[in-house]
């Protein structure tokens, strides 16, 4: 297997962890923060001399993030190169691995790989350290020595497709839901900053009294990891969510959009 060039975008650290798992599992592979390379000033360096270029991200409201669609679309596309992709979901996709397919097929080149991987997530969960997540979390590692052989053999399937139709009306819906989003911060806020470490559009900002304060733009991508993560419960939306959760086994510092290579994990399992 020649290098491979693995974009992640995460929002609970289920994103992250995948690619964690599937970097350890591959040669030549290094996880990328998808979004601390939009501010580079080459986003598409590791990808362009990669034999395989993956993208880990989560679905959002039945599709992929909107940052993630705006990167590969303006990506340098080659019909030689090995595409993959791997979403993470808590209840269901729909046309996240279509898009991809849609955008890459534009230049010639095809999405040869595509798996889903079911995690623990913010609906109805209670607890994130239960057994029950644990469990799950066991399951996915699993899961993701399989995905990690066939894409190290770049084997080719056959992914879940749906209606275009289908998949322009979630996208619409999808894009309004996400610049609609409004948020509140109450009394518990300590002005600790982890919501800001975590945004990955960088759109959380120190406002004038001293305070962390989510600011709407339209950078905004409602992916929720500044209320996931935070350590008061002080932040909330006018988007009902059911609970609070984030992935156990990564830390908010290892989001952080400039933190391209978050090695963190690996070196506390050597330390």
């Amino acid at each position: 297997m020649g290098k491979c060039a693995l974009y992640y975008f995460s929002a609970t650290g289920n994103s992250l962890a995948v690619a964690l798992s599937l970097a350890e599992k591959l040669p030549n592979t290094e996880p990328i923060s998808l979004p601390g390379s939009m501010i580079l000033d080459d986003p598409y360096a590791a990808a362009r001399d990669a034999d395989q270029v993956g993208f880990v991200f989560p679905v959002h409201r039945a599709t992929m993030p909107e940052m993630v669609r705006g990167f590969i679309e303006q990506m340098p596309i080659r019909p030689d190169c090995y595409y993959f992709a791997v979403s993470t979901y808590t209840v269901f996709g729909c046309n996240e691995f279509w898009d991809i397919d849609e955008i890459l097929s534009a230049s010639g080149a095809e999405l040869n790989y595509a798996a889903s991987v079911k995690m623990a997530g913010s609906v109805g969960l209670q607890d994130q350290n239960s057994p029950k997540v644990q469990q799950t979390l066991t399951m996915v590692d699993e899961q993701l020595t399989e995905i990690a052989d066939q894409i190290g053999n770049r084997q080719e399937n056959y992914f879940r497709r749906s209606f275009k139709l289908l998949g322009k009306m979630v996208r619409i819906y999808t894009d309004n839901r996400r610049k609609n989003i409004a948020f509140t911060i109450n009394e518990k806020c300590t002005r600790c900053g982890v919501c800001a470490q975590v945004c990955p559009a960088q759109n959380i900002i120190l406002d004038e009294e001293g305070g962390f304060a989510p600011i709407r733009s339209d950078k905004c991508q409602a992916c929720l990891a500044c209320i996931h993560w935070c350590p008061a419960n002080a932040l909330g939306t006018n988007i009902n969510i059911h609970s609070h959760y984030h992935h156990p086994d990564i830390k908010p510092e290892q989001l952080n959009p400039i933190v391209l290579k978050p090695n963190a994990r690996a070196e506390e399992k050597t330390s």
